[in-house]
């Protein structure tokens, strides 16, 4: 198994610091491999009953996978695994048999760990950019799919067809750059997931979360720790509140889907069972980049502290498509989120748009522009009584339930 540079390595390491600190529930559905997983910002909503785990990494191969199956999947007990990998060994020049062998490996190391395990495999999808390789990614597919026939632990997910039905190449439509898929093209990919999985796999049965005590409250960090860029707000800022800070992470470098801050503690200091979950990646600045440094309290209230305020995630390009779930929240409580944008100067202006998914409720006032502050607010909000439940929104600085 030749894996080469490792694209994995680092990104290993910031999930296995995040799992060993919290680990994430076990006997789920675990997404594994390339940019397609890692930027399938729609995943835990359309695969919610199956509490996904996207471990997904730019330019994997299936090589990748195979090697960091242990870190990636099995150390989570999973009930099933969903592969998406192996365009980027062909488009390496590596064989169609490789690709195959490297799926008989992940195959295998399933079904020694756990017995049964099924592994999902997503066929490669067809792309403008890459439709010169296009006979090797679906000659790998069609020896994936005759492993299928021989081993009922192995499904394999027809990601092809829709796309094909648009024309040979795909029309480019449906794709960000001519090789991810957009908004468009996940559309037609859940939708090949969702009726493949349905059928294959039960729903993760979970207790009913009870969620925060009424009246309480929760509040988060997100943005950079290194000093050039941003500050972990404190554990108990100046107003005798607790937050939640995100991991350390430098100015510029990206949090991916699948990282997460679990367990959350309430501005009193109680714990919930209540997880952030990352559903889509995000970059992070702070300081030399627009922070807000001197927040007003007449604008933010007890909000305003510069800790939290001075450093950000953002997003704006589709590599970072920018996704938040709450998970744990009870579907029988109301919940409000407060979300907000800050900007340190009122020289230009700036549109931050929030979208929230997976509640039924108020919907927030409206898109706030933000100047040196804004905030939208969805109120009387309930979790729906499935997909683990979620809420869904990109991007919060802050929220309550």
């Amino acid at each position: 198994m030749d894996v080469g540079d490792d694209p994995f390595a680092a990104q290993i390491a910031v999930w296995t610091a995040q799992d060993d600190a919290a680990p994430p529930p076990k006997g789920g559905l675990v997404l594994v491999g390339s940019s397609t997983i890692r930027r399938w910002r729609t995943a835990q909503r359309a695969l919610g009953p199956y509490a996904p785990l996207q471990r997904g990494v730019g330019g994997a191969r299936s090589a990748d996978v195979a090697k960091h199956l242990p870190e990636l999947a099995l150390r989570h007990t999973p009930s099933a695994v969903l592969m998406f990998a192996g365009t980027n060994d062909l488009a390496d020049g590596r064989s169609v048999q490789s690709v195959v062998d490297n799926v008989r490996c992940v195959m295998q190391q399933l079904h020694s760990a756990q017995p049964g395990t099924k592994l999902f495999y997503a066929g490669i999808t067809p792309t403008p950019s890459r439709w010169s390789i296009w006979a090797d990614q679906d000659a790998v597919n069609q020896a994936v799919q005759r492993l299928a026939a021989q081993h009922p632990s192995i499904v394999y997910i027809d990601t092809v067809s829709a796309l094909l039905a648009t024309g040979s190449p795909p029309d480019e439509e449906y794709f960000v750059d001519g090789l991810h898929l957009n908004a468009a093209g996940y559309a037609l990919w859940d939708a090949a997931v969702i009726n493949t999985v349905r059928p294959n796999m039960p729903d993760v049965v979970a207790a009913a979360p009870v969620g925060p005590p009424s009246g309480s409250y929760l509040r988060v960090d997100l943005g950079p720790s290194n000093v050039e860029d941003g500050a972990q707000a404190p554990s108990v800022d100046d107003f005798g509140i607790r937050w939640n800070t995100w991991h350390t992470l430098q100015g510029g470098e990206q949090a991916l889907a699948g990282e997460a801050l679990r367990g959350l503690v309430t501005t009193t200091g109680a714990t919930t069972e209540v997880d952030l979950v990352l559903s889509g990646g995000f970059r992070a600045n702070g300081l030399r980049n627009g922070g807000l440094t001197s927040p007003s309290g007449d604008k933010l209230g007890t909000l305003a502290v510069w800790q939290a305020t001075a450093d950000f995630f953002y997003t704006g390009d589709p590599d970072d498509p920018g996704g938040l779930m709450l998970s744990g929240l009870s579907p029988d409580a109301r919940h409000t989120l407060r979300l907000f944008a800050s900007r340190a100067t009122d020289e230009e202006t700036r549109i931050t748009r929030f979208t929230v998914e997976g509640g039924e409720g108020r919907p927030p006032r409206s898109p706030p522009r933000a100047r040196t502050s804004a905030r939208a607010a969805m109120t009387a909000m309930r979790a729906p009584s499935s997909c683990s439940p979620a809420s869904c929104l990109t991007p919060m600085a802050a929220c309550t339930s």
